[in-house]
Parts: structure tokens; C-alpha cells; sequence
């Protein structure tokens, strides 16, 4: 029987995935907010491009949302000018209370950066991004993805009990992490590729 393909963008964009840590387990989202708060209330992801960081930006707003904090989220990468403004509009447009969460910062200029920071402290509001590298904030989390996050992410995806250790095996999840590394997007991707061949080889032996 031919199943649909769990890896989707529809199961693997940023929000849809619960976060995992180095060693599989699921990230407390509530504990990391106590942290936020305890830092200042401003601090950075930082990971390699496409290790989770804006699925958990994104859970992290959610989380905060829940808790009855107001959050703002913006996507950077129209560019320099552009992100800029966005950047700095939404810190002095935020209360005091609310959240300002701002992904892929290092697509903003060493300039920008310090004038969406000097905002932020000028509004009171909250600031969380995401960044490949350091970005003079306190650090909330450094991932560093492993075979074990991408095996806690992949089990998470629909019917996982179906199809993984047959349509897919641990030697595909171990393949994809050694040619893609950390990137975990792009394990998915290839991940997605592997399925739809097998399901097709399926299909062809069953005809």
C-alpha cells in the first residue's frame, strides 16, 4: 500500500516539529522562557543554517503566547535596508511586556544590529533572534545537532510506527545525517527523496 509522504514541508516547517536537544529529548520550552527572563529578557539561538532554530523561535513564541505574553515575530532576509527597518520598527512598536522575536539576525549589518539593541532597551521590550554565530547577546541555546536529534525529529513525523525501520531504516537516517551534517533541512530533503523512491519501488514490484 502506498503512503503518503510524512516528509512534507506540511510535517517538517519550522513550528510543526517539537525541538529536540543533542541527545533526542524534547527541549522545555517553559524552563529556556525562566532563562530568557533570568538573562535580561534578551538573548540568541545560535546553530549552523538549518539546525532548528527558528522551530524553536517560533515554539518559543508560542510557549510565551501561552503564558499570556504578547510576542512578535519577523522573518529577516529581504535585505539590509529593508530588514533594517523591520527590525527596528517592531522592537519601538512593542510594549514593554511583549516579546520581539527576530530570525536569521545576522542577515542584519553590525550597524543595524546595534540600533535594533539600543531600541529594544529603549522600549523594554524582550528580544530573542537566531544566529549562525555569536551576536552580543547572552546565548539561550547553541544547537549542535546529532544523529539522535535528526532519529527524535523523524519519529515525530505521522505513522512514523508504519514505515520507519522499513520504507525508511536507521542506515537511511544515518546516510542522511553524514552527507547533509547538521543541516537537518536537508536530511529531511533527502529523506523525502529516499521515501518517494522506495514507495515507487513498492509500487512496481506490487503491479
Amino acid at each position: 500500500m502506498v503512503m503518503a509522504n510524512p516528509f512534507t514541508t506540511r510535517w517538517t516547517r519550522p513550528g510543526q516539529i517539537a525541538p529536540v536537544d543533542a541527545e533526542g529529548q524534547l527541549i522545555g520550552l517553559a524552563g529556556l522562557l525562566d532563562r530568557l527572563a533570568a538573562v535580561g529578557g534578551q538573548a540568541v539561538i545560535v546553530g549552523p543554517h538549518g539546525s532548528g532554530k527558528s522551530t524553536l523561535l517560533i515554539r518559543l513564541c508560542q510557549e510565551a503566547e501561552a503564558r499570556g505574553q504578547p510576542t512578535v515575530i519577523c522573518r529577516l532576509g529581504s535585505g539590509p535596508w529593508r530588514d533594517a527597518a523591520t527590525a527596528i520598527a517592531a522592537v519601538l512598536g512593542a510594549a514593554a511586556s511583549c516579546l520581539v522575536c527576530l530570525d536569521s539576525w545576522e542577515r542584519l549589518g553590525r550597524f543595524s544590529q546595534r540600533a535594533t539593541l539600543l531600541a529594544a532597551r529603549w522600549s523594554g521590550c524582550g528580544l530573542l533572534v537566531t544566529s549562525h554565530g555569536p551576536a552580543g547577546l547572552p546565548v539561550l541555546v547553541q544547537h549542535e545537532p546529532t544523529i539522535a536529534t535528526l532519529g527524535a525529529i523523524v519519529r515525530q513525523l505521522p505513522e512514523a510506527e508504519r514505515w520507519l525501520g522499513g520504507v525508511i531504516t536507521n542506515a537511511d537516517l544515518r546516510e542522511a545525517f553524514a552527507r547533509q551534517g547538521p543541516n537537518l533541512r536537508e536530511a529531511l530533503f533527502q529523506l523525502y527523496d529516499r521515501f518517494e523512491e522506495r514507495q515507487h519501488e513498492l509500487k512496481t514490484v506490487g503491479s
